[in-house]
């Protein structure tokens, strides 16, 4: 989880792999790498690894400044994972003896520790985890408690706010588990907090989330209680309001997805003979007040259809990707997994 005070220091290798999907983070970690190299955003060169060569990215590394031979060069290489694959010899050289005066920083969003290029990666250069904290070890669950320590902290450091434990909570169960939005929301409750940055929990509750926020919360808990109409009547609203279908399946999809998870977990530990309760799989899954609504919710839908949720989220990824890309044919397609949901 991403603090100012968590990268290396000022020395910045030539390498840095920023692993990880949250945008923010990985943002928020370029920024504080340039800064440290007093480098304009500006002047960092970015690549797409699906579409760029090798060839043209070791130019812009390689290649000396006309007007200041001393300036670093940077190439930021997004959706790296593609370079990767294609180029795995040419960066596996690269990295063992890189130009001196430059920094390539690559997005990836796996990077396994057993191939060469991670240990070559991690032995001259830096593997900065912009993934969301868990609870140590293998697991890949988030750590509620740690979540709320970083809303605490980064409220204070970047907005000026000191937010209880508890208050932390209240952000994390309105907003979820999107950094880029609770560092939103965040600066927006820094505008009711008082001149010490302190901010009553009534008034949290009041201005945390916008009105959409709050509402995929409820239109994903109508889904998940098989209340197709309710949910319906609330997506209705949403697209009234002007929202592109587009931006409700994430939002909508990662509340959903849990339940789909929890129920794989229950399913592989019966075909493994393995014992695993239903608390236990809600456990890896949910949390907090969530956790404690979990159970019901899925003992409603039953194992067999809820383990089919990720197979149909994945259905309506690729439609609104593809044959539903359309708004309002997007809008039937969201519609069609509420239905599937119903009681």
């Amino acid at each position: 989880m991403l603090m100012d005070s968590r990268l290396p220091g000022s020395e910045i290798p030539a390498v840095v792999a920023l692993l990880g999907e949250s945008g923010f983070l990985r943002g928020e970690t370029l920024h504080k790498l340039l800064e440290l190299l007093h480098i304009e955003p500006e002047s960092a060169r970015g690549f797409d690894g699906e579409e760029a060569k090798w060839v043209d990215i070791h130019d812009e590394l390689a290649t000396v400044s006309l007007f200041d031979s001393s300036q670093c060069r940077v190439a930021v290489v997004n959706n790296a994972d593609a370079l990767v694959k294609t180029y795995r010899a040419q960066l596996e050289k690269w990295v063992d003896r890189a130009c001196e005066s430059s920094l390539l920083i690559l997005h990836v969003s796996t990077f396994p520790s057993n191939t060469k290029l991670f240990k070559l990666t991690e032995k001259n250069g830096w593997i900065v985890d912009c993934g969301l904290p868990t609870g140590g070890g293998k697991s890949k669950t988030p750590s509620e408690a740690e979540l709320k320590k970083w809303i605490v902290a980064w409220g204070k450091q970047r907005h000026g706010l000191r937010l209880e434990a508890v208050q932390s909570k209240l952000v994390l169960e309105a907003v979820g588990l999107d950094c880029g939005l609770l560092h939103q929301e965040l600066a927006k409750l820094a505008l009711y907090a008082d001149d010490k940055g302190v901010l009553s929990n009534d008034a949290i509750v009041q201005h945390v989330g916008t009105w959409r926020t709050r509402t995929m919360w409820e239109i994903a808990d109508a889904m998940a209680d098989g209340r197709a109409a309710e949910a319906l009547t609330q997506l209705e609203r949403v697209f009234a309001a002007g929202e592109h279908p587009a931006a409700v399946v994430p939002q909508i999809s990662w509340s959903l997805r849990r339940f789909g998870v929890a129920a794989n977990l229950l399913l592989q530990a019966k075909r493994t003979g393995r014992p695993l309760s239903a608390q236990a799989a809600i456990g890896q899954c949910f949390w907090g007040r969530d956790a404690q609504l979990a159970e019901a919710r899925l003992r409603r839908m039953g194992l067999k259809r809820a383990s089919q949720i990720l197979d149909w989220l994945l259905e309506l990824d690729l439609k609104i990707k593809g044959s539903h890309s359309q708004p309002q044919r997007a809008v039937f397609a969201i519609e069609e997994l509420c239905i599937k949901l119903a009681s």
